[in-house]
């Protein structure tokens, strides 16, 4: 019985060791993940996108690209779930850039929008990038927010803030 218990450890050993080395999940390991994310936006109605004009004027369309990529240390995916909130806006469209739409939830309430993505995680997961329009109701700032599900450490959260003004009049 001893001579059996020490071949099935060894035998354990090796193949634990032949897993690890030939790069397959170990399926004692707890499943990380991790975050990469950001905000970008467009002051010429889509054409171009940068993190520099954070003023709108009320009533203008804002157009923001969200990106955000989840990895994890398993070659398995699993799904990730984010919410992207928005303050105070109205919201015109929303849709991920291969054209499908992203239906936001309202709330009348408090007065914010929500938006629901599922992200596929796994070591080799690809980049999520959505377009969002939406036209500030009021003269302030907004913090928006990209919040992760339970899976993802809470300092992958990201936030960004714009501020609206009072639209420009021209004299004549």
């Amino acid at each position: 019985m001893r001579r059996f218990q020490k071949k099935f450890t060894m035998i354990l050993v090796a193949a634990f060791l032949v897993a690890s080395l030939s790069g397959c999940d170990n399926p004692f390991a707890k499943t990380t993940y991790s975050a990469t994310s950001g905000f970008s936006y467009s002051s010429d109605k889509g054409h171009t996108y940068g993190d520099g004009t954070k003023e709108y004027s009320v009533g203008e369309t804002v157009y923001m690209k969200v990106i955000f990529k989840v990895t994890s240390n398993k070659s398995k995916t699993s799904q990730v779930h984010a919410v992207l909130t928005i303050p105070n806006i109205e919201s015109v469209d929303a849709k991920y850039m291969d054209g499908q739409i992203i239906t936001p939830n309202f709330d009348a309430a408090n007065n914010v929008t929500t938006y629901e993505f599922t992200a596929n995680a796994s070591e080799e997961s690809n980049e999520v990038e959505c377009v969002v329009q939406f036209i500030p109701n009021a003269v302030g700032s907004v913090t928006m927010t990209l919040v992760y599900d339970d899976n993802i450490d809470p300092s992958y959260d990201i936030q960004s803030t714009l501020v609206f003004v009072e639209a420009e009049t021209t004299e004549d």
